[in-house]
């Protein structure tokens, strides 16, 4: 019998338990585009939104490892809020790039849940780091696509240029001159929007170097979390096979009786546990800063990428035609490791990360 993968022993049953009962999956499938409800909730009365956030500054001082518990159990209940983008990746990017929060961004985040989202592509695949916005007068000119809860977002936070130095600048999503636009995903939920900037009013959070380290490290993060919330949906996918494998019959017999089932099942299992061993251990390197956290990020999220595509095809093999209907809850987290796989980077994108810091290309 599989034996369940546990983050964080106190964390994870207090999120299961409030989605629970207050966003089950039938209702986060209907969710659409819009921020979910209970997105304040979880940031009021479970403080999930500023578990990295330091305790001075009204936060949980927690580490990747406890947010990691907390959006497994997102994945596996198919909430698709702004856990990632807000708790995860505009935290990492602003404790790098503005540690005293002179901003104020990461104080919000934690005490009133305010949505801020980075915003990093420019490029058309969703990709590239490399920017050309440019910012000059206290406005910003740009163009950003694939941003995770871009839909969601109520400020946005953005490298940019001003001469040759790089920037990280806060737009309020409100102001004039910023266009914020839902892009059509396999999964709407995430949130997905492009955003466009026409001498927008931004300010200023932070100057120089650290800027565009913090932006590639704070990405790598996003990558990991990502691949964190598809490992929850793929550890549920691999349950709703195993028990309907147990109770549908054919033939007078329970399907999981019949040997090819058995093998997909085995086969299932044996791709959940690799993806729980990376992703473990790249949570505690990447939580601790570790020599080589990068690079298990980037594996973490290659196999992950890979094993939950591979386990939700055969989940729906295991189910059959209605395991792809609407109606069914497997169709759901489907499209949600369908989206996980492409946002912060590919598969084979971080492959070649690996590849390269290993010095095999």
């Amino acid at each position: 019998m599989a034996t369940a993968f546990v983050l964080n022993a106190e964390l994870g049953p207090v999120i299961a338990r409030y989605l629970e009962e207050n966003s089950p999956v039938e209702h986060n499938r209907d969710q659409g585009r819009t921020l979910p409800k209970a997105w304040s909730g979880l940031a009021s009365e479970v403080d999930v939104a500023g578990l990295l956030v330091p305790d001075s500054l009204g936060g949980q001082g927690a580490g990747l490892v406890e947010l990691g518990a907390a959006l497994l159990e997102a994945g596996r209940h198919g909430w698709s809020g702004p856990l990632t983008a807000v708790a995860g990746v505009a935290v990492s990017l602003l404790r790098a790039a503005d540690p005293q929060d002179t901003a104020g961004l990461q104080r919000r985040i934690a005490e009133e849940g305010r949505v801020v989202v980075p915003a990093f592509h420019q490029d058309a695949t969703g990709e590239s780091l490399v920017g050309t916005a440019t910012l000059r007068d206290g406005r910003v000119d740009g163009r950003w696509r694939f941003v995770d809860s871009g839909a969601h977002a109520m400020d946005l936070v953005l490298a940019v240029y001003e001469a040759d130095e790089p920037v990280l600048v806060a737009v309020c999503v409100g102001d004039e001159g910023v266009d914020v636009r839902a892009q059509d995903g396999v999964d709407p939920g995430r949130g997905l929007a492009s955003v466009e900037l026409d001498a927008a009013p931004a300010r200023v959070v932070a100057r120089g170097q650290v800027v565009e380290t913090a932006v590639r490290d704070a990405w790598r993060v996003g990558s990991l979390l990502i691949a964190t919330d598809a490992l929850g949906a793929a550890e549920r996918a691999f349950e709703l096979s195993r028990e309907y494998a147990g109770t549908r019959e054919q033939f007078g017999r329970a399907i999981g009786s019949f040997q090819v089932i058995k093998h997909k099942l085995v086969d299932m299992y044996a791709e959940l546990e690799l993806a729980r061993s990376a992703i473990g251990e790249a949570l505690r390197l990447s939580q601790e800063r570790t020599d080589g956290w990068r690079e298990a990020a980037s594996a973490a999220a290659a196999v992950v990428g890979d094993a939950g595509t591979y386990i939700l095809r055969e989940a729906i093999q295991v189910h059959g035609g209605i395991g792809f209907t609407w109606e069914h809850e497997l169709s759901h987290h489907f499209r949600r490791v369908m989206a996980c796989r492409g946002l912060y980077g590919t598969p084979k994108l971080h492959r070649d990360f690996v590849a390269t810091a290993k010095g095999l290309s």
